[in-house]
């Protein structure tokens, strides 16, 4: 994992971790976008399917790992309130993003949620109905 620009790190259920970086950018002419990027990288486990096929069908769709992401951002920020915006993004974090993270079945269900989505997604493009 690279530590550029990483303001947080937070240890989550079944070893994964959530990791804030700062992607702050200027915007133009003394503003800018304050912008937080939390992800999240969920190696997916053979426990949470009902069998090893659908197992290495998640796999064939998803990949060995699932990445959950979000950005937390404010835009056209003047640049004496950059640092008072990212803490308040960091607070925000905390308080409505991070307490979902931590749920102890948060991995397992996200990573089956990503499954279903891209098993219809598939589905659909290949002209079947659900």
């Amino acid at each position: 994992m690279c530590s550029e620009g990483v303001v947080r790190v937070c240890n989550l259920a079944d070893g994964v971790a959530a990791v804030v970086r700062d992607d702050t950018r200027h915007y133009f002419g003394g503003y800018f976008h304050v912008r937080l990027q939390v992800a999240v990288d969920v190696p997916l486990t053979l426990a949470w399917f009902q069998d090893a096929q659908e197992y290495e069908d998640a796999v064939k769709l998803l990949g060995r790992i699932s990445r959950f992401s979000r950005t937390l951002e404010k835009m056209a920020v003047p640049q004496e309130e950059v640092e008072a915006v990212r803490l308040d993004l960091l607070n925000s974090f905390e308080a409505n993003l991070l307490p979902y993270l931590s749920r102890p079945d948060f991995p397992c269900r996200f990573v089956l949620s990503e499954f279903r989505k891209a098993r219809k997604s598939k589905d659909l493009r290949g002209g079947r109905m659900i």
